[in-house]
């Protein structure tokens, strides 16, 4: 049997983090073990313990979510981050890619969503909303090459 996706959950908004942990009680291959109420609390979790995939909020107090990416990435590149926001906007989107993020869901998405693209980026690809262009996602790698 595989081993679960351990996720840490980070969100300013405790509702937003207990929804988010209701999602994958029963969802297979996927084990919530920690979250954070924001980028200093993930840091520091991140420092500690291991994590497969990190649901990072982009817009927090302290430490935002594009900050609290780069910090991630330097402390432990192995681990995926996927960002989500209920707003869509490039300048974001193309911030948290180069912090280091592998995916942007946007906070409206359906269970289902949210589990294919923990999913996806544990397998080592990149997820993207349907309402974000990977057209987006392309320029911004072509512009950094």
């Amino acid at each position: 049997m595989k081993e679960a996706i351990r996720l840490l959950i980070v969100d300013d908004r405790d509702i937003i983090r207990d929804s988010l942990k209701l999602y994958f009680t029963e969802a297979t291959g996927i084990r919530v073990v920690g979250e954070a109420s924001d980028g200093i609390e993930a840091l520091e979790m991140i420092k500690e313990n291991d994590y497969d995939v990190v649901l990072m909020d982009l817009l927090m107090p302290n430490v935002n979510g594009i900050d609290a990416t780069k910090n991630i990435k330097k402390i432990k590149s192995f681990t995926k981050i996927l960002a989500n926001s209920f707003a869509v906007n490039p300048y974001h989107i193309k911030e948290l890619i180069m912090a280091g993020a592998s995916g942007f869901i946007l906070k409206d998405e359906t269970r289902d969503v949210y589990i294919e693209a923990i999913k996806t980026l544990h397998q080592g690809g990149i997820f993207l909303s349907d309402g974000i262009s990977k057209k987006v996602y392309d320029k911004v790698l072509d512009y950094y090459k």
